[in-house]
């Protein structure tokens, strides 16, 4: 693993809640430097109330497929925006920089957008539920991909034309924030399973490189699942660096598999 990327920070935590693995840009949170945390209580490092919060938000998951979410959270002075989820007996916490507050009603959006679908055919759904996204994440282009990687819908604002061309099936949300960004260290077990669930991993040089040829400056990729199936993915670029909210992304992400469940029903075979 390369690193993370610098909006966001990575901890590692052990069945007894000891920090296995660490970012370096951990120390935004004060207290104690990274370094010193590993092997350490992660209670020592964000505080008690925090630990306590997070523990019974991380109970609500039922397998290692499962990830929650917290938004908002503040840890010290810092704002963070929290995904978590577990594989074995580690638990992996990402904690990124919140860009906008709190969604007034992301539920009822995503309700608001299922209700403006209209009709029943797979392909118009797919195409109206692709400028919907569009126009909540901000992302120049979208598109909406089957298993096999073949586009379904797509949509495109300006200059960054979308295209299939992915590797599948996509276990796990992506997100490059910035693909020029210096990754940031990880302090720790590296190689422990849990760390191939990072959605902030840092861009290798090909992987940059790649971007760069096609002016491709951000990324958003997330899975599609119907009944814990995986049936698709979108697929969100764009030519400068962009970062939509974790709330928003998550209602995007809910949206998004409503469509492919309501396509299903009508006769999309994924």
């Amino acid at each position: 693993m390369h690193g993370i990327q610098p909006c966001a920070l990575l901890l590692l935590v052990g069945s007894d809640w000891q920090v296995e693995a660490i970012s370096a840009n951990a120390a935004m949170l004060g207290g104690q430097r990274p370094a010193d945390a590993l092997g350490q209580p992660l209670a020592d490092l964000i505080g008690s109330k925090e630990i306590h919060t997070l523990r019974n938000r991380m109970s609500w998951l039922s397998k290692d497929e499962s990830e929650v979410h917290d938004f908002g959270v503040q840890w010290g002075e810092v704002a963070l925006d929290i995904r978590a989820s577990r594989e074995g007996d580690g638990h992996l916490i990402e904690a990124e920089l919140a860009v906008e507050p709190r969604l007034p009603d992301g539920i009822g959006m995503v309700r608001s957008m299922t209700d403006r679908l209209l009709g029943n055919d797979p392909l118009d759904l797919a195409d109206h539920a692709m400028r919907q996204l569009c126009a909540l994440t901000g992302f120049d282009s979208l598109s909406l991909l089957d298993r096999n990687g073949q586009s379904i819908a797509s949509v495109c604002r300006g200059q960054v034309k979308p295209s299939g061309e992915m590797e599948f099936p996509i276990a796990m949300p992506r997100v490059v924030a910035d693909r020029d960004a210096e990754p940031v260290p990880i302090l720790g077990d590296v190689a422990s399973p849990p760390m191939g669930r990072v959605s902030y991993r840092a861009l290798g040089h090909d992987e940059q490189r790649e971007l760069a040829s096609r002016d491709i400056a951000a990324t958003m990729t997330f899975p599609l699942r119907i009944d814990g199936a995986p049936v698709g993915a979108v697929h969100a670029r764009h030519p400068s660096p962009r970062r939509c909210g974790a709330e928003r992304r998550s209602v995007a992400h809910l949206f998004a598999e409503r469509v492919a469940a309501r396509m299903a029903r009508n006769g999309w075979k994924p």
